[in-house]
């Protein structure tokens, strides 16, 4: 039982998680500068297969509380969530945002030390 608990918070935590992401692309939150942003397109994509994920593995955990055979695939989709939970994860650590500097470089001043 305690399984299912685990179960269907991560499926909604993949809902939640691609509404932002994907919501994100049209309306930015503003938490990070200008200079870090995501490709708006990878993101987009990102939120739908979160999105389709988090509700398919909800409606298989729902329907699996009526038929037997689907209550055997859960732990399958499970670990399918938690895969593309940990893909989307080391995409946004490392790969979703890029620094790009569009700022101009400090003038120098060649004094040298005081």
């Amino acid at each position: 039982m305690i399984f299912l608990v685990f179960y269907f918070i991560l499926f909604v935590v993949l809902i939640f998680q691609g509404t932002h992401v994907a919501g994100e692309v049209k309306t930015p939150l503003g938490t990070l500068p200008e200079e870090v942003a995501q490709n708006p397109v990878s993101a987009a994509r990102w939120g739908i297969l979160l999105i389709a994920i988090g509700f398919f593995g909800s409606s298989v955990g729902l329907l699996g509380f009526r038929f037997p055979a689907l209550a055997a695939l859960r732990l399958a989709f499970f670990a399918l969530g938690l895969g593309v939970l940990a893909l989307y994860g080391l995409w946004v650590v490392f790969l979703g945002r890029k620094a790009e500097f569009i700022g101009k470089p400090a003038v120098s001043d060649d004094h040298g030390h005081h």
